[in-house]
């Protein structure tokens, strides 16, 4: 499993509960979250974009996302989903 960069665009495979996140919205990589005792796989905590505005911030398992080769910062990358 690829492991994404802190600021490093990532896509949701699958919807995050109690948030408006669905699966294909896209968001970048804020922190890297490890494994505890509730949660055995490691993390992100993500800021996720729709239309250029932030939908949420949310924490989920790396296996939720499909890393992106754009980082934040370094393009015009924009989610408009």
């Amino acid at each position: 499993m690829t492991t994404a960069s802190l600021f490093q665009w990532v896509q949701l495979k699958q919807d995050v509960p109690n948030s408006p996140v669905k699966v294909g919205n896209r968001g970048v990589v804020l922190d890297h979250l490890p494994p505890s005792k509730t949660q055995q796989e490691p993390g992100y905590i993500l800021e996720v974009f729709q239309d250029g505005e932030t939908l949420d911030v949310v924490s989920v398992p790396i296996s939720w996302v499909n890393p992106l080769p754009e980082t934040w910062g370094t393009n015009k990358f924009h989610s408009t989903n």
